[in-house]
This record gives C-alpha cells, sequence and structure tokens, in this order.
C-alpha cells in the first residue's frame, strides 16, 4: 500500500513535527517518493506525488524566493516539504509558513540528528512493497485470466475476472466495427455513453505493435487498446473511469487486453481448423469428387449435422473496405449460432453456409455486414433441400444466385427463371442422363460425320424459330436448314420446329453449353 503523510509523521523514530499546511494533510494524495534538493526551483524534476526535503540552503535569506518556492511545489503536485533544522537554518522561514498555510501545502520538520536517508529509506520501503503487492496481484490475475481462457468460459468471463480487481469503473469489449460485445459497468460508470458515443476513433498501427488510444469524453476518462490477430484487427477492450488509470490500474488493463485477445485466438485457431476441414469437404463436393457416405461421415466426425430442412447461402466477400474471408466466415458463424451448429466455409473467394429453411439467417448476415460498414455484399440463396444428396445442388444453387444478385441485396435461385432450373441439374447425373437421351443421336452423327446438326439447332432456337435469321448466321441456304432440322426429327423422333419439344430442346442445349463450351 502507498505511504500517506499523516502514517510518516507517525512514526516516532522520524521524529517528524508538522508546522504548516496541516490543512493539506492526506488531501494531496499517498506519497510516491521522496526527491532531496537544495534548488530554489526544484520542479522541473518532479513529477507530482513527491516528498520534497531540504535544509533550506538557497532560500534562507530572500522571502520572495521562498514563496516561489512553494508555489511551484504546489503547483507541480508535490505532497509535502519536510525542512531540516540545524544545517542551515534553525527554524522555518516565516515566508514559507505563512505561505504554506495559505497553499494548504504541509510543511513538517526534521531533527537534525535525523538524516534525509532514514526518510528516503522509509519512503522507499513502502513504495516497493506497494509495487510487490501490486505485482502479485497483477501475476495472480494473470493465472485467473489463462484459467478462464483455458476453460472457454469467453470474453465476458474474462472481463469480469479483471473488473473485480477494478471497482469503480466500467470495461468493455468491442468488435473491430464497434459493435458491443460485452459491457461491464456495475458502478454505472459508463451508464450514458452508449454504443453510439463509444464508436471507435481510428487507432494508429504500428509495426512494433497498436498503441493505447486515451482520450476524455463527457467529463470521465476512456482508454481503448485494439486486439490484433496477425495484421487484423479483430476488437477493441475499452476502459472508462472517472480519473486517468493509474499504475497498477493499467497493468490490469494490460491482463483484460491479453486476456481478450488468448479468447479470441482460442476460438480462430478451433474455428480455423473446424473451417479448414469444411473447406476441403466443399471442394470434394462442389467438383463432385465426395460421395453421399463420406459427406455424412465427416460432418458426423466435427458434430456438424445438416439442418433439416436447409437452404444453401453463397456470400461474396464486401468489395469496400477489403475483408480477409476468415473475417467474413467469422461472421457468418456468429449470425447462425443463434441456430445451432454452424456449417460454414469457403471455396476461392466464395463463403458457403447452410442454414435452416424458412428462416431469416441470410437476411440477417446482411444487415450485420451493413453495421461493419461492409458495402457490396451479395448472398445468394438456394431453394429448400432435404438430406446430403442434395447438398451438391443446393450449393451449386446458392453460387448460381449469387452470381445473378445485385449488390447490397439477397438473391433467390427462384428468381432466375431457366438459369436456377438449371442450376439445380448441373454437375448431377440426372443432367448427363437427360441430354443423352434427348441429344445422344445428334451428338454422335455431329461426331460421325463432322456435321453441324447442334450448332444449327442452337441457331434456330436463339432466333425464335425463324428459319430466315437462322440460315443466315450459319451461312447456309433455307433448304439446307430445313433438311437439317429433318435430320434431328429422325435422329430424335422430336421434330424442333413443334412447340410440344421446344423447352425440352432448349434445356438440353443450356446443360450442354455449360458442361462443353
Amino acid at each position: 500500500m502507498p505511504v500517506w503523510l499523516s502514517e510518516l509523521l507517525g512514526e516516532p523514530e522520524l521524529g517528524a513535527q508538522i508546522v504548516a499546511g496541516r490543512a493539506g494533510v492526506d488531501r494531496r494524495g499517498p506519497i510516491r517518493w521522496a526527491h532531496i534538493s537544495e534548488l530554489a526551483d526544484p520542479s522541473p524534476w518532479l513529477e507530482g506525488g513527491e516528498l520534497l526535503l531540504t535544509t533550506c540552503l538557497s532560500l534562507r535569506h530572500d522571502p520572495a524566493t521562498q514563496v516561489r518556492f512553494v508555489d511551484r511545489l504546489t503547483e507541480h503536485g508535490a505532497v509535502a516539504i519536510g525542512v531540516s533544522l540545524g544545517v542551515s537554518v534553525d527554524a522555518v522561514p516565516t515566508a514559507m509558513l505563512t505561505r504554506c498555510d495559505e497553499r494548504e501545502l504541509p510543511l513538517f520538520t526534521v531533527p537534525y540528528e535525523v538524516p534525509f536517508i532514514a526518510i528516503s529509506r522509509q519512503v522507499a520501503h513502502h513504495v516497493f512493497a506497494e509495487r510487490y503487492a501490486n505485482l502479485s496481484r497483477t501475476i495472480d490475475l494473470h493465472r485467473k485470466v489463462l484459467a478462464s481462457v483455458v476453460a472457454g468460459a469467453g470474453i465476458a468471463e474474462v472481463l469480469s475476472t479483471v473488473a473485480r480487481s477494478m471497482p469503480g469503473g466500467a470495461l468493455l469489449a468491442q468488435d473491430f466495427s464497434g459493435t458491443e460485445l460485452v459491457r461491464l459497468d456495475p458502478s454505472g460508470t459508463a451508464v450514458d455513453l452508449t454504443v453510439d458515443v463509444l464508436a471507435p476513433e481510428p487507432v494508429p498501427l504500428r509495426p512494433g505493435g497498436p498503441v493505447r488510444a486515451r482520450s476524455e469524453l463527457r467529463g470521465r476518462s476512456v482508454l481503448r487498446a485494439p486486439v490484433l490477430l496477425g495484421e487484423h484487427l479483430e476488437a477493441y477492450v475499452v476502459a472508462v473511469s472517472s480519473e486517468p488509470l493509474v499504475d497498477h490500474e493499467e497493468l490490469l488493463f494490460e491482463q483484460a487486453v491479453a486476456g481478450v485477445s488468448l479468447e479470441l485466438a482460442r476460438h480462430r485457431s478451433v474455428r480455423d481448423a473446424r473451417r479448414s476441414r469444411i473447406d476441403e469437404l466443399l471442394e470434394e463436393i462442389i467438383s463432385g469428387r465426395s460421395t453421399t457416405r463420406r459427406i455424412r461421415q465427416v460432418l458426423e466426425r466435427m458434430a456438424a449435422p445438416l439442418p433439416q430442412p436447409y437452404q444453401a447461402l453463397a456470400l461474396a466477400p464486401p468489395t469496400r473496405p477489403s475483408v480477409a474471408v476468415a473475417s467474413v466466415c467469422a461472421l457468418v458463424e456468429d449470425v447462425l449460432l443463434t441456430h445451432g451448429a454452424p456449417l460454414v466455409g469457403h471455396l476461392d473467394d466464395t463463403v458457403y453456409a447452410c442454414a435452416p429453411a424458412d428462416t431469416e439467417v441470410a437476411e440477417q448476415v446482411l444487415a450485420a455486414t451493413q453495421r461493419r460498414g461492409w458495402r457490396g455484399v451479395t448472398i445468394g440463396r438456394s431453394r429448400t433441400k432435404q438430406g446430403m444428396d442434395d447438398l451438391t445442388t443446393a450449393l451449386r444453387e446458392a453460387g448460381a444466385a449469387l452470381l445473378a444478385g445485385a449488390e447490397e441485396q439477397v438473391h433467390d435461385i427462384t428468381g432466375l427463371g431457366v438459369a436456377g432450373l438449371l442450376a439445380g441439374l448441373r454437375d448431377t447425373g440426372g443432367a448427363d442422363d437427360f441430354v443423352e437421351e434427348l441429344l445422344g443421336p445428334v451428338l454422335a452423327q455431329d461426331h460421325v460425320a463432322a456435321g453441324q446438326l447442334v450448332h444449327t439447332l442452337r441457331a434456330y432456337l436463339a432466333h425464335g424459330c425463324r428459319p430466315g435469321p437462322a440460315a443466315q448466321e450459319l451461312g447456309v441456304h433455307r433448304h439446307t436448314l430445313t433438311y437439317r432440322l429433318d435430320r434431328i426429327r429422325d435422329l430424335t423422333d422430336r421434330d424442333p420446329r413443334s412447340g410440344d419439344h421446344l423447352i425440352a430442346y432448349g434445356l438440353a442445349l443450356e446443360i450442354l453449353e455449360n458442361r462443353h463450351p
């Protein structure tokens, strides 16, 4: 504990006697250090909280110098003046006594036989004891914070552990956009400081690490520390107090910052490992290399059941500002946590997720990105699906809807018409069977005879079944076009000039074009 002037005056072996400024005893704070000086103005070497010891060698002959001496010490935050008698003066100069009473700066005398080093040693003993106690408390708190992190107690418990050692203030955690994650304010210090008021100012980052940002807000001291994971800003830890934090409180605050950093890093490492496995699975699914059985086994091992029923989401990272894909995945996971175990991963620059059907998860994700100031986000959403067998189709549909969607929008695959229908057919055995059944003989004929039947059919449908424009594009006579259409009819038993078969031919050509451009 720090030493107070009243305690020092109560030490009988020091023989100190208060002779002026009694009203200021213990009102100017604890003694932080003892400083000995015979200068007429020692204030440039003071930081505040010192006990100034002097023999009045440079003060004894000039009352004006004595008054300025007292004034400067008062203004620089000195706690008291100690004057040794019998060395330069036998009594404290009257001008000093009067001025100390006026400024309420305590002044005491020290007997000749008591050296200043005895007083300095007494002060140092208390100062070092206080620092040792603070260090012990900090180490003990560090152990408790680590225990909270290891136990997976979460950011709230980490900050609560620190807050118990910092009564009278508030501790907050914000994400990188300023959205409040945790607020611990038992004394109501920051009750009127809303999220908008506490929105973080940009904190400069430097190669040696982040700096601490100090400010005053509505008469309170605010200390903000950014939390970095790698090169990415993840969160802020904020302390709000009626007065600036003192040394040992800043040590406690640093424990809060370290604890939040460790907790976020722990969660990210677990998330990254889980997401890495999902990323691998996504690549296998979308490329068609994974079977339903394998998908089920992987998800069961990860304790990540597929929601039933479900919809797949595909999300493009924001265009403004540039945000790491991992941060986008983390945001989607946070939203999905309220709906069960999140199933989120990414392939290339697209984030994929599976969400329970008939929920507004996509809209919630979009709103969360907007709250963080992300712009240009687009989300594609598949049809409602059931079971593992439909997962590939669902992901394909979500991706197709994403490509067709506008910025700042959730786009459903059902709004894409024929393109949406085809998205569910691509990369499936059903699509291959459909193309083979309808166009197989035509494709075989083109392969054997190097013909132009498929090309002719595509041009004919593209021009709305009008022979003239189609023949012109192909560079053939209309009779040649008619011959080719007849040949297609004979090979497939379906006349491309009949309205009954136009949709089937159109779908087959669309699938063929996307699979074999």
